[in-house]
């Protein structure tokens, strides 16, 4: 990062203009933060400046704003340097138009690097409330400008583990009906920088109960609020949600919850990116949240006066649809997270049933896909909020083995034929078979599956072969 700053002030001095580092940037070295990315403004021509520094550094240009000239010069190894023109006739007028104190601190490149913390420009205490880790808004009209900025300063809690300013969480609720003007997509890109750290359930507890931000992006919430309480359960349905989610995140960064085999096959599936950068993980703990979030529209009383809530894994599921495409969410993102909340009942039904046969989890497994270990740990914080509020002390380490011996029979049977492609493709069932592009060809990839699941033939594509040419006729069958 040496080498790029002194690249960056080299030309500022051969240009003749004034650069200044600025915002969260200044932040992070203050923080001694790793420095992933650098933030500049100037006084002219930051096009130019882009220019140069992407042709001397050999990075890609990008244009972020037109109107407002600001530039990205992306760098082979994926770091990014944006320039931008200052906001007003000084730096001093371009801070005054930022978000929090944290972040309205600037540094004339002039100065020298690395940064001499004393030279500095901060007109609003940002390295005081840094050292007192408090995120502090900067002006009255700071959320009005940019309704954004409200789930921005959670995400920055979060991040950071800062508390909020007293002033600032009361204005946040002051305005927290401007947030349903805000972009879905931009709305998501916050609640995923929460999502992405421990204790997602605390920000998401706080952001509804102390800035009343959440139910004007979730309205569903407000029901949830009224309803919920029946037999087996003691709190409203957005409190167990709560409680879910918090159970959840328990299990996923707990040391040798599971097997270890397990655990580690956990580790390593929820890693995984899925969109962009939002990974599994981030999915999970979304979908842990709003499981039920389909139980206001599923409400019924019975005959008996009893409240039931059958057919909410349906109605829930369709409802965080229509949120994810409010979010801007992708494809597979919305189908991963309406799979979660319409499946993640079968689980329990199981345990009910004592039904582990191998014909039932085949099914389960074939259902799931590759969102079973998923769901598997939403089934276990749901369930466990569940008992943990009707009884704090009650053991619930049979459940637990439930969802171990399912998601052990998933990584050692299914998941290695879950592509089943590797050991057989489908041109080779067509060669073998002399059959055309169809239906068919996917019959048989499945019949395959299910074989080699139930030990009936060695999982090699010559068995395979043998076995669809013995079978031929039979692949219309179940």
């Amino acid at each position: 990062m040496n080498i790029v700053v002194d690249r960056i002030l080299q030309l500022s001095k051969e240009m003749d203009t004034e650069i200044y580092l600025v915002g969260g940037t200044i932040r992070d070295v203050l923080l001694s933060r790793k420095i992933k990315d650098l933030d500049f403004v100037t006084l002219c021509h930051p096009k130019v400046l882009a220019e140069k520094i992407m042709n001397k550094l050999e990075g890609t240009l990008v244009l972020l704003d037109k109107e407002r000239e600001i530039y990205r010069v992306v760098l082979k190894d994926k770091r990014m340097i944006d320039f931008a023109r200052i906001k007003g006739a000084t730096i001093q007028e371009d801070l005054c138009k930022r978000d929090f104190s944290i972040n309205a601190m600037a540094y004339d490149l002039q100065e020298g690097w690395p940064i001499k913390k004393e030279k500095i420009i901060d007109p609003f205490g940002g390295k005081r409330d840094l050292d007192s880790k408090k995120i502090r808004h900067i002006k009255e009209k700071v959320f009005q400008e940019d309704p954004v900025r409200m789930l921005r300063a959670v995400a920055f809690m979060a991040q950071m583990k800062f508390h909020l300013d007293d002033r600032t969480q009361a204005l946040i609720k002051k305005e927290a009906n401007r947030i349903i003007n805000v972009a879905g997509e931009r709305i998501a890109g916050e609640l995923f920088k929460i999502l992405e750290e421990p204790m997602t359930y605390y920000y998401f507890d706080f952001m509804d109960k102390q800035l009343n931000l959440l139910e004007k992006i979730f309205p569903e919430i407000i029901e949830m609020k009224k309803i919920g309480e029946c037999k087996y359960h003691v709190v409203d349905s957005w409190t167990h949600s709560i409680n879910t989610m918090e159970i959840v995140e328990s299990y996923i960064y707990a040391n040798k919850f599971f097997e270890v085999h397990i655990g580690q096959a956990y580790e390593k599936h929820t890693s995984e990116k899925i969109a962009g950068n939002h990974s599994r993980l981030q999915l999970l703990k979304l979908g842990a949240l709003f499981h039920d979030i389909g139980k206001p529209s599923a409400r019924r009383i019975d005959s008996t006066g009893r409240v039931r809530f059958r057919g909410h894994e349906i109605t829930g599921a369709e409802l965080m649809k229509e949120y994810g495409d409010k979010m801007r969410l992708s494809v597979r993102e919305k189908e991963i997270l309406y799979k979660y909340i319409y499946l993640h009942m079968w689980p329990l039904d199981l345990y009910k049933k004592n039904d582990v046969s191998g014909k039932t989890l085949y099914d389960l497994f074939n259902k799931m896909g590759k969102e079973t270990l998923d769901i598997l740990l939403i089934a276990l914080g749901d369930i466990v909020a569940t008992r943990k509020s009707l009884d704090p002390k009650e053991e619930m380490g049979m459940f637990k083995v439930h969802i171990e011996y399912m998601a052990n029979n998933y990584l050692t049977r299914y998941k290695p034929i879950e592509d089943i492609t590797r050991i057989i493709k489908g041109t080779e069932v067509m060669e073998a078979l002399n059959i055309p592009e169809g239906s068919a060809v996917g019959e048989a990839l499945e019949k395959i599956r299910k074989v080699i699941y139930f030990g009936e033939i060695e999982p090699t594509k010559e068995a395979a072969i043998d076995y669809i040419k013995a079978t031929k006729m039979n692949f219309s069958d179940s």
